[in-house]
């Protein structure tokens, strides 16, 4: 390697070698090299894409960005770190991180720009993830603490003393940190046991339902670990809803919960019945989005929910095969 042309041979080898996309272009844009990292990302080969515009990677609605790109290298910028959105091959868009340096000849005048890509895929969607986690954070503390007061008044009303009240409240805020941990996924992995249907909507409903009457009608069905999380987290909003506005904030709301198998499906109904105003209660806020995406993406189902002024009336599809455990 003491000669130029090993050296030469060497970067190229690293370059050929490299993860990431590696292009040469000219000032108009024709593509010049090509390595094995670009072939992998954008799908031509080498032999496809020199010689032709990099327009064959740029969407339509991106093109002013080359203009852009163009315009700064013949100023003799470097751009770094671009994230933008590119195309590949088979029509399909990826959005990568672009770094674009200008390359000079002998007499230092820019000629043409190297432009390493990478594929932002997998930050993109973990970005989007962390984001979704925060909004159910902030959307559970909230609701935490409006379960919470609410729990308080209503309990303040059925007890005469501040030392039962302390008690009562104690024992329904355990209650509620109980049916918690079913709806929250052991973050060091370990698997639970499957939980009957009937033990799940128990250590749920009865926290928040304190000394309303709540009639249940629940067919014997064993739920599988995987689902428990998400049908949990279900039921949870529609509790956390009833204790707020519904039939566990009025003295003389009940609840009838029926759950029972139809073919090769789960229904499970939940009726409310309270004094309402059903044109302030029809409105999708972030958990009821939250939930049915839930339904939808883990349970292979949906919720449909009709609200009168003398309650509210909710039905739970989802798909039996995802529920059911044979244990």
């Amino acid at each position: 390697m003491d000669s130029t042309a090993s050296l030469n041979e060497y970067m190229a080898a690293i370059i050929e070698s490299s993860d990431d996309a590696i292009i040469t272009k000219n000032l108009d844009g024709v593509i010049r090299t090509w390595n094995r990292g670009a072939e992998r990302l954008f799908g031509y080969s080498a032999e496809e894409a020199t010689g032709q515009p990099i327009l064959i990677l740029i969407p339509d609605d991106r093109l002013h960005e080359e203009q852009d790109i163009i315009a700064r290298l013949r100023r003799g910028e470097r751009i770094q770190h671009f994230e933008t959105v590119r195309k590949r091959k088979d029509g399909t868009l990826v959005p990568i991180s672009l770094t674009i340096s200008p390359v000079r000849n002998g007499g230092g005048e820019v000629i043409g720009a190297s432009k390493i890509a990478r594929d932002i895929t997998q930050q993109i969607e973990a970005t989007e993830r962390q984001k979704l986690l925060l909004a159910e954070m902030r959307h559970r503390v909230g609701n935490c603490f409006a379960v919470a007061g609410s729990l308080i008044s209503v309990t303040a009303r059925q007890v005469d003393t501040s030392k039962e009240l302390a008690r009562v409240m104690r024992d329904r805020l355990m209650a509620l940190s109980s049916a918690h941990r079913l709806a929250v996924a052991d973050p060091t992995g370990k698997t639970a046991p499957p939980t009957s249907l009937e033990k799940l909507l128990h250590s749920i409903v009865t926290p928040f339902a304190g000394e309303r009457t709540v009639d249940y009608d629940i067919e014997k069905i064993c739920i599988v670990p995987e689902a428990l999380t998400s049908l949990a987290l279900i039921l949870y909003e529609l509790c956390t809803n009833a204790a707020k506005y519904g039939a566990f904030a009025q003295s003389d709301g009940s609840l009838a919960l029926r759950a029972y198998r139809d073919g090769d499906r789960l229904l499970i109904k939940w009726n409310e019945s309270c004094h309402i105003d059903p044109e302030a209660m029809n409105k999708e806020g972030f958990g009821t989005r939250m939930c049915q995406d839930v339904a939808r993406s883990s349970l292979g189902g949906s919720i449909t929910r009709k609200f009168k002024a003398t309650g509210l009336c909710a039905k739970i599809d989802l798909e039996m095969r995802r529920l059911e455990s044979t244990e």
